[in-house]
């Protein structure tokens, strides 16, 4: 699915009156500014680096470092992540199954993409998405295959990437 991140917040990304690429030192409001849950794009958190583990990360920080996490990172840690190409995994469910076989698929690529894999309990519960810059797909766990996972990931790694990383 594609999330019209730039009309949302006014532009194309780059442009010096957009709020698209804007670093924040706040709560986004994704939701309410009418972008996807979890959101895929916009203003994000930019304050430096965040270490390696989310309990340990300093205030607003951003991006998120690629890997896989079972503490959730902060939404806008994480849309600092896709505006340097990466994916997220998000997931709501305790389904070790599929969350272990999702570890599996990240663990795999993570020397070639950009993934970060966490838990987000904001979207519904036993559901699971990917996103990368204005694109998501988002489903019922029980509708999860790899395959769907990877053909995302083929389609959509460092897709986007105006920072060159």
């Amino acid at each position: 699915q594609f999330v019209d991140v730039a009309g949302i917040y006014g532009g194309p990304y780059g442009s010096p009156d957009t709020l698209v690429n804007r670093h924040i030192q706040i709560d986004a409001q994704y939701i309410e500014d009418g972008n996807s849950n979890p959101p895929a794009g916009g203003p994000h958190w930019g304050s430096g680096a965040c270490g390696t583990d989310p309990p340990t990360a300093p205030p607003f920080c951003g991006p998120a470092p690629w890997g896989v996490f079972t503490d959730p990172w902060a939404a806008e840690s994480l849309v600092h992540s896709m505006e340097h190409g990466g994916l997220v995994i998000w997931y709501n469910t305790a389904d070790e199954d599929v969350i272990d076989d999702l570890k599996d698929v990240v663990i795999e690529r993570i020397t070639r993409d950009l993934i970060v894999m966490t838990p987000y309990s904001g979207m519904e519960a036993e559901h699971i998405a990917i996103t990368g810059w204005s694109r998501l797909d988002k489903f019922p766990v029980e509708e999860y295959t790899r395959e769907r996972i990877e053909e995302f990931i083929e389609a959509h790694a460092r897709r986007f990437n105006p920072e060159g990383f």
